[in-house]
């Protein structure tokens, strides 16, 4: 590859040209935004600490709807209060090995550790937030020393993505501004650039700079970069915006891992940008407020309607007041409606309530509050089988957080740990993991969701078990025959993986096989017993048998 002298240029180009793809979008975030989440955005690089009124709504369904659609996302797709994700081994017959089991145990504990002392659970409602809005959402994640690792979000219109070949993102630019304090605090004095030190030594620190971010492969051209390490994948750097000739850059890093999170609520083949529930609502979200504005002026025309009035009155006091008395000389001068109002406000506010219940449905709050609002379920049972039936529609969604969110969160939280304690296993330092077993060498571990949407997908054909199951058990009370082809270990094993069973209450093979061994132990020493006492209690009996000659019994025995 050809290397290029002047990196500024390759990186304001790829910045244009993401900008230049994002373009047919912003004006429909925009839109969005206003009707779904009026505070979030960030359209021009100077849009920060504004605190003049956004929320224009006059009917504030739309907001409320989106609120439950992330709420029941964080807590059925990564709730901080249960477990959601459980690492296995490719193999599952190696998932029967205790000390193989034992290791993945207590990786998994840790993660769950770190995630709960980051600000990841904090960071997951507004990814959610921006992704049932703007069909996009990104965050980065970074490595970190206190808590190992730290994620930030961002919004939409101040970031930029592009896709590889296979439509994975993997390039991502950002514009903002900084201060210069804030610059000098997190790059260093001698990595900003010469106009930004004269304002720092001027004591010029909250004057806002642009400031530019890109990460992007690392092999995809040859520059003139200070060098990063050969194993990684991607390089990341950060540069200011300033005057012509200044060529520093604030950062220039590397990193193993893609670190940005871009998951995409519905994907459309070609594109970069993700379609969103917040796209199909916002006709009804418009609708919304205008029939609101509609209902307040047929109300208004009400209680306080358009009047007509004799001219004798126009110079004379007129009060509207309940019980007050406007006086005129001509009894037949009349104070009265102009017209009569007869609005059918309550037809007005059917269709409020007809597209109330469209924007819930769009945003699946149906589906989220559903055993709150279905008031004919009297089981638990019909009320398993609803849910079931509508986390369905989830499926599609659940799929594509797993693919880009889910799975990439967790394969960087794993190779974060596994990097940090590799010093400790060659004796230098404390290691946060154990080293893996033998049996886990080179081998890919694999992580599977017991979140409760993933588990509702499984529940389907856990039921269909329970049927055959208890088919089954009826058609072996009249052909015993049928209960043989019933693996009463495969379906246990089989239960409790679709249940989300934690496998620490879950026997290993091998400590099954050691119980059953103890458990046919036993059985033989019971029976080995029943034959000893059969035996005594024979030779009791014997013993009182006459033997003496003339006898059967003496005959039999010889005796003279």
């Amino acid at each position: 590859m050809i290397g290029d002298t002047n990196p500024h240029t390759h990186f304001e180009r790829r910045i244009q040209d993401m900008r230049s793809e994002r373009s047919s979008w912003i004006a429909h975030w925009k839109e969005l935004a206003g009707n779904f989440s009026p505070r979030r955005g960030r359209f021009f690089e100077s849009d920060r600490n504004r605190g003049a009124k956004r929320n224009h709504l006059i009917n504030n369904t739309p907001l409320f709807a989106k609120r439950v659609l992330v709420a029941g996302l964080m807590t059925g797709v990564t709730s901080p209060a249960r477990p959601w994700f459980r690492l296995a081994p490719p193999d599952a017959e190696m998932a029967k090995y205790g000390p193989v089991q034992a290791w993945l145990d207590e990786v998994e504990r840790l993660m769950y550790r770190v995630f709960a002392s980051s600000n990841f659970y904090k960071a997951l409602p507004n990814l959610y937030d921006e992704l049932c809005v703007f069909g996009t959402a990104a965050m980065i994640q970074e490595e970190d020393f206190e808590h190992v690792t730290k994620f930030m979000p961002f919004t939409a219109g101040e970031y930029m993505l592009a896709t590889d070949g296979d439509q994975r993102v993997d390039s991502f630019a950002r514009e903002f501004e900084m201060t210069v304090g804030q610059l000098v605090s997190r790059f260093g004095y001698d990595s900003v650039a010469t106009r930004t030190r004269q304002l720092y030594d001027s004591g010029s620190y909250e004057v806002w700079l642009p400031v530019r971010h890109v990460i992007e492969p690392a092999g995809l051209k040859d520059l003139d970069l200070p060098p990063i390490a050969d194993d990684m994948r991607w390089r990341s750097v950060y540069y200011e915006r300033g005057e012509r000739g200044d060529d520093r850059f604030l950062s220039v890093k590397g990193y193993r891992d893609f670190p940005i999170l871009a998951p995409r609520w519905d994907l459309k083949a070609g594109d970069t940008y993700g379609y969103a529930p917040a796209m199909d609502a916002l006709g009804d979200a418009k609708q919304l407020q205008v029939a609101e504005r509609e209902k307040g002026k047929a109300i208004a025309k009400q209680t306080a309607p358009p009047m007509r009035a004799p001219t004798s009155l126009a110079q004379k006091h007129v009060s509207l007041a309940a019980g007050a008395v406007t006086f005129t000389d001509d009894p037949n001068e009349t104070f009265r409606d102009l017209y009569q109002v007869q609005a059918r406000v309550d037809h007005i506010v059917a269709d409020i309530q007809m597209t109330e219940e469209r924007i819930n449905r769009a945003f699946y709050a149906d589906l989220f509050l559903m055993i709150a609002r279905q008031d004919d379920v009297r089981t638990a049972t019909e009320i398993a089988a609803r849910q079931e039936e509508k986390m369905l529609q989830l499926g599609p969604v659940l799929e594509g957080l797993q693919g880009e969110l889910l799975r990439p969160v967790l394969d960087r939280t794993f190779n974060m740990l596994m990097r940090l304690s590799e010093p400790g296993w060659r004796g230098r330092g404390p290691a946060m993991l154990p080293p893996p077993p033998e049996e886990l060498a080179d081998q890919e571990l694999k992580f599977e969701y017991v979140s409760t949407l993933a588990q509702a997908q499984k529940l389907v054909g856990t039921r269909a078990m329970e049927r055959w199951i208890g088919f089954t058990t009826q058609l072996g009370a009249v052909k015993p025959g049928a209960l043989d082809k019933i693996n009463e270990d495969a379906v246990a094993d089989r239960m409790a993986e679709d249940l989300g069973v934690s496998t620490d209450v879950v026997a290993s093979e091998d400590a099954v096989a050691a119980i059953r061994e103890q458990r046919a132990q036993q059985a033989a020493q019971a029976e080995q017993q029943q034959q000893m006492m059969a035996m005594v209690e024979a030779g009791k009996g014997l013993s009182q048998v006459d033997t003496t000659a003339g006898n059967a019994v003496g005959d039999l025995l010889g005796a003279a």
